[in-house]
């Protein structure tokens, strides 16, 4: 597993989307719309847990005998919360996402935004898709 300086973590982070109902330097979401706590980086126990996703697998590109450097390139890098990136494990561009956000309104009429479990079917979507093809373009993915 990378291990990543907290200046990259940060650059990670930030790629995360934004919602206008929370300061971006706490809260969050992935590419699946699952919310993300910045202080809950690979905090499996938490709902909010994130972890650094390579958006072409690792895996995939170490079979290849691609350079960690290039594996661990910013392009290939996103935040992803940690039950999404599970269900992603190697899949690519097509995969299943496992949580995303909801709000839930409680007894009294009070909003709380939190993530509930799914079955999505999520896709890199395609310029993103040709920003790897171009990393990766010396490889046959």
């Amino acid at each position: 597993m990378a291990q990543f300086t907290d200046e990259q973590i940060n650059e990670i982070w930030n790629k995360g989307l934004q919602d206008s109902k929370f300061d971006p330097d706490f809260v969050r979401r992935d590419a699946c719309g699952a919310w993300m706590i910045r202080g809950r980086y690979n905090d499996r126990k938490s709902p909010f847990g994130w972890e650094v996703d390579h958006i072409y697998p690792e895996s995939k590109l170490k079979e290849l005998g691609v350079p960690n450097e290039l594996i661990d390139n910013m392009v290939n890098l996103r935040p992803l919360n940690w039950k999404n990136n599970v269900s992603k494990g190697s899949d690519y561009p097509h995969y299943q996402s496992k949580s995303k956000a909801s709000t839930f309104k409680d007894s009294k009429g009070k909003n709380f935004d939190i993530n509930i479990d799914c079955e999505d079917e999520k896709e890199i979507n395609d310029e993103i898709q040709q920003q790897i093809e171009e990393l990766f373009k010396g490889y046959r993915l």
